[in-house]
C-alpha cells in the first residue's frame, strides 16, 4: 500500500513537472504570439508625426557624389539676394568655396529686385566675381494702379538690364497675391505687362516665372494632404478655397504670355509648377518652343517617378536646366548629382521630409544628357542677350 502511494506521488509530480515545462516551452517556442491585431492598439499610438523619423532597413547601394561630373550653372538661387530670401547673408568667398568644392561654374540669383537693392547685390556678388554670378532683376508691383505702369516697367527693367541684370524674375505673388486698388487680384496675363514681356525678347533675357505651387497646396490640409507638415509650418502657402485661382486658371494665364509672346524666352521655374503631371509639362514643352523648364526645389517629386522622369528628360534634354531653390552648399548639391547620376535607390530628397515623406531614386542619367543639363542648356540661353544691339 506505501509503495503504491508513493508510486502515485511520483506520478503527480511527474504530470505537474511536465506541465511546467511545456508551459516554459511554449513561451520559449513563441507560442503566445497572436495572428490578429491588438484591439487597445491605438492607445499605444501616441508618437506625433513630427517625431517620427523611421531608418529605413533595405540595403542597398550608396554612391557619394561630392563633385558633378561635368561643370554646373545653377540657375534658380536666393544666395545673398536683395530680399533675404535664404536667411543670413554668406560672404561672397564662402560661396565661392563651397561652389568650388562641388564643380558648380555659375549661381543664377534671381531675386535681385531693382534699383539700388539691385546694384548693391550686384557690387557685392558679381562685381568681385563676375564669372560665377548672374543676378536677375524684379517689377515693383507697388505701382500696379500708376496710369504708366507698363512704361514704367520697362523703364526699369532697361536700368536693370544697363547695370548688369541678365533676366526678369517673376515670383508666386503675380498672380496669387499683387492686387490692384479695388482688391482683386492681377492676373498672370495682366496685358499691362505685355510691353514688359516684349522688351524681355527685344534684350535677349530670359523670364523666369513661377506660376502656382504644388498640386497639394490647392487641397484641403487634411488628413489626405500628402503635404501636410508643410503646410502647417507654412500655412500661408495654402491656396485652397474661392479666395485663389485655381490652380489650372493660374497656368493656363502663364501659357498664355508664352504663347503670346513668342520672341521672349521664359524659363516655368520648378518643373513648370506641375512636375506632379509630366505628361501635362510634356505637352506644353512641344506647344511652346521658346518654354524651357527648371529643377528647382522639385527633386522630391521627380526623384519618386524615376522611369517617368527618365523619360521626360531623353525627350527634353535640350530644354531643361539644374536649378536647386537652396543654399548653394556642397551637401545639398552632392545629394542633387546623387539622384541624376547614380542608380541609387530609395534614399532621402534635400530637406526630407519638408516636402512629405517619401524617399526618391536615382536616374544615372547619360553623359549626354548631364552636360545639357548641367550647363549647356543655360549657356544657350544666356547667349541669347543682346543688350540695346537689336
Amino acid at each position: 500500500m506505501k509503495n503504491k502511494v508513493c508510486s502515485m506521488r511520483w506520478v503527480i509530480q511527474l504530470a505537474m513537472l511536465t506541465v511546467l515545462v511545456a508551459a516554459a516551452g511554449a513561451q520559449a517556442f513563441g507560442q503566445d504570439i497572436q495572428y490578429r491585431e491588438d484591439p487597445d492598439a491605438e492607445k499605444r499610438m501616441t508618437l506625433l508625426l513630427k517625431d517620427w523619423d523611421p531608418k529605413p532597413m533595405l540595403h542597398v547601394a550608396t554612391h557619394e557624389v561630392p563633385r558633378a561630373k561635368f561643370y554646373v550653372i545653377d540657375v534658380h538661387n536666393h544666395v545673398n539676394d536683395a530680399g533675404g530670401v535664404h536667411g543670413e547673408e554668406v560672404p561672397a568667398a564662402e560661396v565661392v568655396r563651397g561652389m568650388d568644392q562641388a564643380n558648380v561654374k555659375k549661381v543664377v540669383i534671381l531675386t535681385g529686385m531693382w534699383g539700388e537693392k539691385l546694384q548693391g547685390v550686384l557690387d557685392k556678388m558679381v562685381k568681385p566675381y563676375p564669372d560665377r554670378f548672374v543676378v536677375f532683376a524684379q517689377m515693383d508691383w507697388s505701382k500696379i494702379d500708376d496710369p504708366n505702369f507698363s512704361a514704367e516697367m520697362v523703364a526699369q527693367l532697361d536700368d536693370a538690364v544697363k547695370r548688369g541684370a541678365r533676366g526678369l524674375k517673376v515670383l508666386k505673388d503675380w498672380g496669387l497675391g499683387v492686387k490692384d486698388k479695388s482688391g482683386k487680384l492681377v492676373a498672370i496675363d495682366d496685358p499691362r505687362m505685355d510691353p514688359v514681356w516684349e522688351e524681355c525678347g527685344r534684350l535677349g533675357i530670359p523670364v523666369a516665372i513661377h506660376s502656382t505651387d504644388p498640386e497639394a497646396f490647392f487641397t484641403p490640409t487634411d488628413a489626405k494632404n500628402e503635404r501636410y507638415e508643410e503646410l502647417m509650418h507654412n500655412p500661408s502657402w495654402s491656396f485652397y478655397g474661392g479666395t485663389f485661382p485655381s490652380k489650372l486658371t493660374l497656368l493656363e494665364e502663364r501659357n498664355h504670355i508664352v504663347a503670346k509672346h513668342p520672341k521672349t524666352t521664359f524659363i516655368a521655374l520648378h518643373v513648370a509648377n506641375w512636375p506632379e503631371n509630366l505628361d501635362a509639362v510634356s505637352e506644353w514643352l512641344r506647344k511652346y518652343p521658346n518654354m524651357y523648364v527648371e529643377l528647382g526645389a522639385r527633386e522630391s517629386e521627380l526623384g519618386r517617378q524615376p522611369r517617368r522622369a527618365a523619360k521626360f528628360f531623353a525627350e527634353f534634354q535640350d530644354r531643361i536646366l539644374f536649378g536647386t531653390d537652396s543654399e548653394p552648399v556642397s551637401e545639398m548639391y552632392a545629394n542633387y548629382f546623387r539622384w541624376l547620376e547614380t542608380d541609387d535607390e530609395y534614399f532621402p530628397y534635400w530637406g526630407y521630409p519638408g516636402q512629405g515623406r517619401w524617399m526618391i531614386y536615382g536616374m544615372g542619367l547619360p553623359d549626354g544628357i548631364l552636360e545639357k543639363v548641367y550647363h549647356g542648356n543655360a549657356e544657350k540661353i544666356f547667349a541669347m542677350y543682346h543688350g540695346d544691339k537689336k
